[in-house]
């Protein structure tokens, strides 16, 4: 008897130490916030660690199909804004098909991966999600279109500077937020990034002062960026599924880029070389289908910092494709850069909050 008591009191602690960790984690899923994991298993970092690879492989991929735009007969918004409606399509087809399968309808997949909360209506959390979606949309088609734009005047360097700095400013938002912990590793890590992309952009900063205006312009890009990582993890409604925030991310970007680009008056269709140009078009929408997908599953798994890494991955890859398409030999500063970029990734990548 003396042992079962024993046992039973055992038991009774093991319960209270459960009930304890549940209750915290119910806490933290009524925040709405993704969870940000301190410390990545092993299995986890290897699975974070290639999706980095693949998104900022397929980002440099979607950089270099856009400079084939003009040659093709697009305009460069044009391109984008019908790139994302294919990729919108595509998506929300995928979901429909898998909804299909489960033998559940389109609108009930949507509400019911909102885990809805007893306490709330289903037409409320979907009007949460739609928000969610609207703002990420915006955050997301803002410095795409500024980035369109700046590029023929501040260069392509400059550009690539600027999405360097969203790594740098991702994690000091997060810190201040209470997203992410003040870690000597990481920093390290980060600023190796920025000194990659730094090198990258330096033949790029020598601008006249007439472009000045487009600089800033393009200085905005960053912020934006930063803001929209966070947000995404700040605000990820609970339960809804990577495919579905990113469907719904696309589709709200291109709805924005529509009316862009019919304020601006640009030219919608491409002006010749139709065939050369759909191809364009339907592998620029692939990439995109696949790419914001995958995305957000890795913000998911490892947090808005980790994930500002793709723009430095990018910048690396994209030197590759950019000498075996546009047989662009690299200098000794982007040399140096890949070599800073590829420490910082090691740094960031391998690190454990303090």
């Amino acid at each position: 008897m003396a042992v079962m008591a024993a046992m039973s009191g055992d038991n009774r602690k093991d319960l209270k130490m459960q009930d304890k960790a549940i209750g915290a984690k119910g806490a933290h899923e009524k925040k709405g916030a993704v969870p940000i994991n301190s410390e990545l298993g092993a299995q986890s970092s290897i699975k974070a660690l290639l999706l980095l690879g693949v998104v900022g492989s397929l980002l440099a991929g979607q950089i270099i199909l856009a400079k084939l735009a003009v040659p093709t007969g697009w305009a460069p918004l044009a391109l984008l804004q019908w790139s994302l409606f294919g990729a919108a399509i595509i998506q929300f087809t995928i979901l429909a098909v898998q909804g299909q399968r489960k033998s559940v309808d389109m609108k009930e997949r949507v509400i019911s991966e909102l885990n809805t909360d007893l306490g709330q209506g289903k037409s409320q959390n979907f009007r949460q999600l739609a928000t969610y979606m609207l703002i990420t949309g915006l955050l997301f088609a803002a410095p795409n279109a500024l980035a369109f734009a700046a590029a023929p005047h501040v260069g392509a360097g400059f550009i690539s500077l600027c999405f360097a700095f969203p790594l740098v400013l991702t994690y000091g938002l997060s810190v201040l937020l209470g997203l992410e912990t003040v870690n000597v590793r990481r920093l390290i890590g980060v600023g190796l990034g920025l000194v990659g992309g730094v090198a990258l952009a330096s033949k790029g900063l020598g601008q006249p002062s007439e472009a000045a205006i487009w600089v800033l312009v393009a200085l905005a890009v960053p912020v934006i960026v930063s803001f929209g990582n966070v947000y995404r993890s700040l605000k990820w409604p609970k339960g809804a599924s990577p495919a579905l925030l990113s469907a719904g991310m696309m589709a709200f970007a291109a709805v924005a880029m529509s009316l862009l680009n019919w304020g601006l008056g640009v030219d919608i269709l491409p002006a010749a070389k139709i065939w050369q140009a759909m191809v364009l078009l339907g592998a620029q929408t692939s990439v995109f289908a696949l790419l914001y997908v995958l995305y957000f599953k890795l913000q998911k798994l490892a947090g808005p910092v980790y994930l500002s890494q793709m723009g430095s991955v990018a910048a690396v890859v994209g030197l590759a494709l950019a000498f075996l398409v546009f047989h662009e030999v690299p200098g000794l500063e982007k040399v140096i850069a890949v070599i800073a970029i590829a420490m910082g990734i090691f740094f960031v990548s391998q690190f454990k909050r303090c």
